[in-house]
């Protein structure tokens, strides 16, 4: 009974000086903020080049002649129409059929009037109806920073979806 009691003390302590030189555990507040940022603008960027590369090998197998606005948006007239060119504070009615790249049909035929300029929901959709004309046709491709963005529409857009649309300009 002695033995055990020698040897159950040995044990406690010998368990006390071990837990006491325990490795530090690391915590992610201690990293500088600059480094997590960084890796933020870094996967950011990534991202940004893939969509980018995803649009463009998605024009080249179409063989669409687009234009590149600065925003990253490509627009097609594909029917110029026969009204004139679309101003800011221009109140513009279309109807679209809109897709992901990956060609699933998000919305069949859908109407919207807005008035152009006017930060709209989806940036690249106004930016896109600026360059254009009343009662025109166009194909436009949005990368997801210029439609919904991360998050998608929290209903039928997924998040970071690349959009195309397939739009008709009603005239003025």
């Amino acid at each position: 009974m002695k033995n055990a009691l020698i040897i159950l003390t040995a044990c406690l302590m010998a368990f006390a000086t071990a837990s006491c030189h325990r490795a530090k555990v690391i915590d992610i507040d201690t990293q500088p903020q600059n480094t997590l940022k960084e890796n933020m603008i870094n996967a950011n960027r990534y991202m940004a080049k893939s969509e980018e590369q995803q649009i463009e090998s998605y024009v080249q197998r179409r063989s669409w002649p687009v234009t590149t606005l600065g925003s990253g948006v490509r627009v097609w007239e594909t029917d110029r129409g026969s009204g004139r060119a679309i101003d800011y504070e221009d109140t513009v009615s279309l109807t679209y059929r809109l897709e992901a790249i990956n060609g699933v049909v998000i919305y069949e035929q859908q109407q919207e009037t807005f008035v152009a300029g006017r930060n709209q929901t989806v940036r690249g959709l106004d930016a896109a109806v600026r360059h254009l004309h009343y009662g025109s046709r166009a194909r436009v491709i949005l990368p997801s920073e210029q439609a919904y963005g991360v998050a998608g529409d929290g209903d039928r857009v997924p998040t970071r979806a690349i959009l195309i649309y397939d739009l008709k300009i009603d005239n003025k």
